[in-house]
């Protein structure tokens, strides 16, 4: 029987009669998330539990922990100086050799530690390496103290702990006493958990209004974040607010708008800046349009012509149109789907705009990093990730460009721009400078943006700026029936599978199989596995774990590391779940596991090698890294693969539609495998979106034009 201390994320069902919980938990130390089932009385979202069990795998829902007993696990002040010692502050200092300070020197070995750091000598198998962390550590770091123990025992981790005091310095329990909810709403990277936590250790009333406030944000703010929409119905927020009256909620709403954390609008209710970003985007906008210094059109015409002979391309009316008008307006879009021309019409912008302009800033950008590097090896030139030309800092989610200090650039353009949400296009507008011409390019059929907004689509409903919509397919060589299904799923058109296209019909059961038979003489680093879901039989988890298997199996000469049942390993093929732009990484990056280094029983450092770059690893690996053997289709937008196999199978018929298998599809340059259900893939890729997202973006563009031709004619 296995022993797993975990904390208890969120309940999926739980009988109240018979104490049966279904629940997500991670487990402490490695964020391993795993789903276990079993009995627990009054379960308590975000508290530890010592787990036993054992690792069981459900036929339907994939490997699962069978919980036999469990109980709660309350901090103590050894908790506390375990996990201080064990913290960020003290990088390879793990667990058990924190144990090991605390078991031989008692509560007061901080203080004897900084009095004396020789006496560490006293400690087994701790080499001078460490000691001199352990030293380092104590001497920089002056927060273990009363405040920190008391926020300790409330449940808080070490990072909540560091935020509170960078935040309010020596004030830190006197603000909260006055407002433990207070950072929750002030502080990046504070969540309505820990405020929750805090409101529980100071003992606040479970009827005070600070409570349901925080409550109700933090409904608001789920519901835009899941349904991607940057306001929500005031109805809509009443109906998913239980316990809490219609006048609650109403007085609830007034204090948080008082308090500027939300705007209420005629019904509809903008959480965080959502509201401010809408208004942002329509008033910056219109700052860059305005008229161009022309150009020469026979010069132009005829150094279209010379692109052309370089690139021995010819390009069709469409394309010329664009080209011209980059150079007749100053903010324009270009959209269409793959195959239609986009990359060799801004291979021509560029190769132009040079000639013409040899003195201006041209800046390219993507909103991802695996697109700006496609963008930058199909253009030839320099290219960005959004947040890494904003300089974007990942502790408080600011960015160091902004209006005061803006970009010193003349041409933008923007590739992939279906994937930008609201607040990230509002504050790439405020760093620009008014000069800064604009060219945004998409695909109006992929997926939106992962967070709320559907600023391309918005931006092309508003007829702001021209828009050229290409649409004639120029791909004709290996491959070209990928490009043939798009455009016929687009279209919503009969679909035929030919040309770099085969779909092989299998049940969910049989689909590892066939997967095992296709991929076993394929190069991994040119095939990419996608499937919708990450649960199933067939499901992202499942089928990492099976390609691991195949492609890099256990062997004496790879060292790797057990994280819960996930199973890192050198050779294996991973990708990076967040950012990282000190090391220019960042979310959805793909890279390979060259080394994995053991410092002791415990702890481990995981070198990844990203192309451009090594990062390693020290500590949360799961918090960073997932198996990339398969991914999920939003995680691979933005990149292309020479092959790429899409899992299409009944259990994730929820998720199928038009939209998320479009863009699976096109992200295939030379081979196309559907395994699945062919009759279920011909009926979702006509399945339009189930719900539109809610924005005003649109109103607010058409507003503030209205609002400056009547001023306009006044003057």
């Amino acid at each position: 029987m296995d022993s797993v201390l975990a904390k208890l994320e969120y309940i999926i069902f739980e009988n109240k009669e018979t104490h049966y919980v279904v629940a997500s938990f991670s487990q402490t130390n490695t964020y391993h998330l795993f789903t276990g089932a079993g009995r627990i009385v009054d379960p308590i979202e975000d508290q530890e539990y010592e787990l036993s069990g054992e690792y069981i795998r459900h036929p339907k829902y994939g490997t699962q922990f069978k919980i036999e007993s469990y109980k709660k696990i309350l901090p103590t002040h050894e908790d506390a100086i375990i996990h201080f010692l064990s913290s960020d502050a003290f990088p390879t200092i793990g667990k058990q050799t924190a144990r090991q300070i605390y078991e031989l020197l008692g509560e007061t070995c901080l203080e004897q530690i900084k009095e004396d750091y020789s006496i560490l000598y006293q400690i087994p198998k701790l080499n001078q390496k460490r000691i001199d962390i352990i030293k380092k550590g104590i001497e920089e770091f002056e927060g273990f103290n009363d405040t920190y123990i008391q926020l300790m025992k409330f449940g808080l981790d070490d990072r909540k702990i560091r935020l509170l005091e960078d935040t309010y310095k020596d004030k830190v329990l006197d603000t909260l006493k006055e407002n433990c909810f207070l950072p929750y709403y002030e502080i990046y990277g504070f969540g309505y958990k820990s405020a929750l936590k805090l409101a529980d250790g100071f003992q606040i009333d479970k009827n005070d209004n600070r409570r349901l406030d925080a409550y109700i944000y933090e409904t608001a703010r789920q519901l835009a974040m899941i349904s991607g929409n940057t306001y929500i119905t005031l109805v809509s927020l009443m109906e998913r607010c239980k316990g809490a009256t219609n006048e609650d909620i109403q007085a609830s709403l007034e204090r948080l708008s008082v308090q500027k954390s939300i705007h209420i609008e005629e019904g509809k209710v903008y959480p965080f800046s959502l509201y401010d970003d809408e208004i942002s985007i329509a008033s910056h906008l219109f700052e860059h349009i305005f008229e161009v210094e022309s150009v020469d059109e026979m010069e132009l015409e005829q150094k279209i012509k010379e692109v052309e002979f370089s690139y021995a391309i010819e390009y069709d009316e469409e394309q010329k149109k664009a080209i011209r008008l980059f150079f007749e307006k100053s903010f324009f879009i270009l959209n269409g789907g793959p195959g239609t021309g986009k990359t060799t019409t801004v291979k021509g912008i560029l190769n132009i705009c040079r000639s013409f302009f040899p003195d201006a800033t041209i800046q390219l950008c993507a909103p991802t990093g695996r697109a700006s590097k496609r963008l930058a090896q199909l253009s030839s030139c320099d290219s960005r990730t959004i947040h890494s030309l904003l300089q974007w800092n990942k502790d408080d989610n600011t960015f160091a460009k902004n209006e005061e200090d803006p970009l010193e650039i003349d041409f933008l353009i923007v590739d992939e721009f279906s994937m930008v949400d609201t607040h990230l296009f509002a504050q790439l507008l405020k760093a620009l400078p008014r000069y800064c011409r604009i060219l945004l390019i998409g695909d109006e059929d992929q997926l939106e943006s992962v967070g709320p907004g559907k600023v391309f689509e918005d931006l092309i409903a508003s007829h702001i700026c021209p828009i050229i919509h290409l649409e004639k397919i120029f791909r004709q060589s290996e491959g070209s029936g990928i490009i043939t299904l798009a455009s016929q799923i687009r279209k919503e058109e009969r679909c035929f599978y030919e040309d770099g296209v085969t779909f092989i019909e299998r049940d969910a059961k049989d689909i590892m199989e066939c997967l095992d038979e296709i991929v076993r003489n394929k190069d991994m680093d040119n095939l990419q596995i996608l499937a919708p879901m990450y649960k199933g039989v067939a499901g992202i988890d499942a089928i990492n774990v099976y390609m691991q298997a195949l492609y890099n199996p256990q062997s004496n000469s790879k060292s790797q590391f057990r994280v819960g049942t996930t199973v890192f390993r050198e050779g294996d093929k991973v990708m990076l779940l967040k950012n990282l732009p000190d090391d220019d990484v960042y979310n959805g990056d793909i890279g390979s596991i060259v080394s994995i280094d053991t410092v002791d029983r415990v702890n481990h450092v995981i070198s990844v090698d990203f192309g451009n770059t090594i990062v390693d690893f020290s500590s949360d690996f799961l918090y960073y890294l997932n198996h990339a053997y398969c991914i999920s289709v939003h995680k691979a937008q933005g990149s292309e693969y020479e092959s790429v196999i899409c899992i299409v199978e009944p259990n994730a018929r929820y998720m199928l539609e038009k939209r998320l298998l479009y863009t699976a599809v096109s992200r295939a340059k030379k081979e196309l495998i559907l395994i699945g259900n062919q009759p279920l893939f011909e009926k979702q890729v006509k399945l339009k979106q189930k719900r539109i997202r809610q924005t005003t973006l649109v109103q607010r563009i058409k507003s503030y034009q209205g609002g400056l031709e009547n001023a306009s004619k006044r003057s």
